[in-house]
């Protein structure tokens, strides 16, 4: 199946030529708050801006969806609070993925700019939003 670019792909590839593609493994993992998990069991992952995902001064334009190329625990996004976890079936995307430029080119910290559908996601821990003590 051909993959034709979307005008968000163009635009996402014009204004972020500094980052580097990657190969992700079969699974990736997104972390997120539960008070997301309604919406994202109706309409799978979908890339957020910088207003509603991160902070401004990060190295990427435009909507993103972050992800952890790593089937190790430990590698995992912790934001101190209990959050979901879900793990993403990368086999039956075309999504391109990129490494985070927000971190060292260890090919743990990922993004894509393209949503994620509901066939690709699996919630595999479901927290409860509280902070860790």
């Amino acid at each position: 199946m051909k993959h034709v670019r979307t005008i968000r792909e163009f635009f996402n590839d014009s204004r972020n030529k500094h980052l580097i593609g990657i190969s992700p493994n079969k699974y990736v993992y997104h972390t997120s708050n539960p008070i997301f998990r309604n919406k994202i069991s109706k309409e799978g992952l979908i890339p957020q801006s910088k207003s509603e995902a991160w902070l401004s001064d990060t190295k990427i334009e435009g909507k993103v969806i972050f992800a952890v190329n790593s089937d190790d625990k430990e590698d995992w996004w912790d934001s101190t609070y209990d959050d979901d976890i879900y793990k993403i079936d990368t086999t039956n995307l075309n999504n391109k993925w990129y490494n985070d430029p927000n971190f060292d080119l260890d090919n743990k910290r990922i993004i894509t700019f393209e949503n994620i559908p509901l066939n690709s996601i699996q919630l595999i821990y479901k927290g409860n939003g509280d902070p860790f003590n």
